[in-house]
């Protein structure tokens, strides 16, 4: 669950974290050609590229990704008829990195990619860019991680809506168990130059996501007292207003993420952290704006009949919401920190009428946390994480009311 995993990330840093530094110029680190992998049948059958999936994107109904890790780096794979055969990108191993954390696809030869580097001291985070499908990259921002000590990549929450502009979360500063000193990044120019798009006082940022280079919103926790604000932005984060207030919410009510398809439709979900347990949670809540965030409406507030999100074959932890469209979304069922939830999830809530009514749809028959992309409103992946790192992919092309597994590359 997002609010579980950013509690483990806050707890994992350490006061010593080196601020963000823009590279000096930028600097090709893969630069093989692209290689094809061992030819596959049509199918279930994976291609021989080993690794483990840490992050995939979608962008038409045949045309996706996915990045592998394994004890050498990190590479990419591409896929263009649906996941039945698979082909590196790139080179054997991007040098200079661990693992491709985050992935988006503007389309098929520009990206923007996070990546860890945990060999160097202290270890970094780092922006790449790619404008020839992914045959080499380049970096765009560097953020020094902990230093001297095991931790998480500095950088996340990638969001790109072109192939110039890009926002980014940034650990600047020291961790405890309430948050971290965080900063959200932004760049204009795909990546040449950066700057400070907004930097809580007090507080951290959750999530932020933007629906356009104008329009953008995120969620800051305050530190120094209780409660969580959602504000918005109409000029691409270059000023900020809040858009929900805390005192709006109850007092243990933290929102776990946002989606907006559209500058004006937006989507908050949140849950009262003092209904949860190691294995769930009984109290969410939706928020949706019309109107780019300046009213919302409740939804579902945390009191409501907890039926709107237990349905039958689906449970665990709810996760971000994901729309396509201002009627069509998806809000995803996760195990939770350490897959201690003892229902089945493997499982997607979806919505046609806006977040009116939901239907659970399985994706997956074994017990997993499922994360979901999608290119539009039909044309989607998941991909199934389960507690022992086994990783399983599926396709839609309806929205996400059927899913058909496809081959995954790696393990």
């Amino acid at each position: 669950m997002a609010l579980l995993a950013l509690t483990a990330f806050a707890a994992a840093c350490s006061s010593n974290i080196a601020a963000p530094t823009l590279s000096p110029a930028p600097t090709a680190i893969a630069t093989s050609p692209a290689t094809p992998s061992a030819s596959s049948t049509p199918g279930l059958t994976s291609p021989p590229l080993a690794g483990q999936v840490t992050a995939f994107d979608v962008l038409t109904e045949l045309v996706g990704w996915v990045a592998l890790r394994d004890d050498a780096g990190a590479t990419l794979a591409k896929t263009s008829d649906a996941g039945r055969t698979w082909q590196r990108v790139g080179p054997a191993r991007i040098a200079g990195v661990s693992s491709l954390d985050e992935l988006h696809f503007i389309d098929e030869r520009h990206a923007f990619a996070v990546a860890f580097d945990e060999q160097a001291t202290p270890r970094k985070g780092i922006v790449l860019a790619t404008d020839d499908a992914g045959a080499t990259w380049t970096e765009r921002l560097v953020a020094g991680a902990p230093s001297g000590m095991p931790g998480p990549n500095p950088l996340r929450g990638l969001t790109a809506v072109d192939e110039r502009r890009v926002w980014v979360i940034i650990t600047t500063g020291p961790c405890d168990p309430v948050g971290c000193v965080t900063e959200l990044h932004a760049t204009a120019d795909a990546g040449v130059s950066w700057s400070t798009s907004y930097r809580p006082t007090g507080a951290t940022i959750g999530v932020a996501t933007f629906a356009d280079g104008a329009r953008g919103w995120l969620t800051e926790s305050a530190a120094v007292r209780r409660g969580q604000h959602l504000l918005g932005t109409s000029d691409g984060g270059g000023s900020w207003q809040v858009s929900v207030a805390a005192d709006m919410l109850q007092p243990t009510e933290a929102f776990i993420g946002l989606s907006a398809p559209t500058p004006r439709d937006v989507w908050a979900v949140s849950f009262d952290t003092a209904s949860c347990t190691g294995d769930g949670c009984e109290r969410y809540a939706l928020r949706v704006s019309h109107d780019g965030g300046l009213t919302w409406r409740t939804a579902r507030a945390l009191d409501a009949d907890a039926s709107w999100w237990r349905k039958e074959g689906c449970g665990g932890f709810l996760g971000a919401p994901v729309f396509v469209d201002a009627s069509h979304g998806l809000i995803p069922f996760g195990q939770g920190v350490g897959g201690r939830s003892p229902e089945n999830p493997g499982g997607l809530l979806v919505t046609d009428d806006g977040g009116n009514t939901f239907r659970c749809v399985r994706v997956t028959s074994v017990k997993a946390s499922v994360e979901v992309r999608f290119a539009n409103a039909k044309v989607g992946w998941a991909i199934a994480f389960t507690i022992d790192n086994k990783r399983s992919g599926y396709r839609t092309v309806d929205g996400g009311a059927t899913w058909q597994q496809m081959a995954l590359p790696g393990r």
